[in-house]
């Protein structure tokens, strides 16, 4: 997903049980392919830096640390950088925050600094929102859901997933391309055309989850999800409209099946057609479904930096699972 995750060796990028044939055969959804843009709003704000107000390090004063979730200020839900800011200033006297850290809450009572620009401060670098583009990997009919990117969306500064208040994923229209190299990966570039055509309410370490707002995907063409038994370590095709004018297929091959719980397939880019175009897997391909022998097997989610060729994805068994949460 494009500028969305932290940028870390791997780019972007649990086995809950074991599907028998005929329960994979019942599960039915439609493989989409299609590049959206991707808008969540955290649930509090994120610390994701500390500065000095004035030579004075206010958090570190009051044991504010990075990655805390702030929830409350005053006692009062917090929803924007901007009204946190702006209650900060208006009480120089002190705040009381309520904190979210490792699963624990915290309560932590800060007096501002008043810094040079005449504004009252804590020093604390917070974030609301995060956006990018990335792939829907399905849509669910039987319960209006869909799935995509196929990993989590995190912080780009603290790496940690981002805890989703609310979401949505838009139309796009893909501007260029941005080729992968070995060390270098590429992205897609696009532009959100504002039209929200689905509502988040999941992100979790492989993929974003939530429900249709509107009639975008069709229920036809349902295709089987496999269970990691029916996978092979042969040829398979994703669907990806990384081009921008349609969603196309592209041959791949399944390289080696894993037991890893959010990397379970090591997936090589063999279509010349998308090598020529990407130069492999770019950052916004996320989330491509991957289909073999007429079943979704899975989406693709991490590039190999030094082989852009090559990448892993996630299992669709463990994608539906997720989907089968949601409301």
């Amino acid at each position: 997903m494009k500028k969305v995750s932290c940028k870390i060796v791997v780019f972007l990028l649990l086995n809950l049980c074991i599907f028998t044939s005929v329960y994979a055969d019942e599960i039915k959804v439609v493989p989409i392919g299609k590049a959206v843009g991707v808008k969540i709003y955290t649930d509090g704000l994120l610390v994701v830096g500390t500065s000095e107000v004035n030579g004075e390090n206010v958090s570190k004063k009051y044991g504010i640390k990075i990655n805390d979730r702030i929830e409350k200020i005053n006692n009062q839900l917090i929803n924007s950088t901007e009204e946190f800011s702006k209650t900060v200033n208006e009480n120089p006297s002190g705040v009381a925050l309520s904190i979210k850290r490792d699963n624990q809450d915290i309560l932590i009572n800060a007096v501002p600094v008043l810094s040079e620009d005449n504004i009252y401060r804590l020093g604390l670098w917070v974030r609301d929102s995060t956006a990018g583009i990335g792939t829907v990997t399905y849509y669910n009919p039987q319960n209006n859901s869909f799935a995509a990117l196929g990993h989590g969306i995190n912080d780009i500064d603290t790496g940690n997933i981002l805890s989703v208040k609310s979401g949505n994923i838009l139309n796009c229209d893909i501007l260029s391309v941005s080729k992968s190299s070995k060390g270098h990966p590429g992205e897609i570039n696009g532009a959100f055309d504002g039209n929200t055509i689905g509502n988040i309410s999941i992100n979790s370490q492989i993929g974003i989850y939530g429900n249709m707002s509107c009639d975008e995907f069709s229920s036809d063409n349902t295709i089987p999800v496999a269970a990691k038994e029916q996978i092979g370590e042969s040829d398979a095709y994703i669907l990806s409209d990384v081009i921008g004018q349609k969603t196309e297929k592209y041959s791949i091959k399944i390289n080696k099946i894993t037991n890893d719980s959010d990397k379970g397939l090591i997936i090589e880019i063999t279509d010349p057609r998308l090598i020529d175009c990407t130069g492999g897997i770019v950052q916004g391909m996320s989330g491509s479904p991957i289909i073999q022998n007429g079943m979704l097997i899975g989406a693709v989610t991490h590039v190999f930096v030094n082989n852009p060729t090559k990448g892993y994805g996630t299992l669709a068994e463990n994608m539906i699972d997720m989907t089968n949460t949601i409301d």
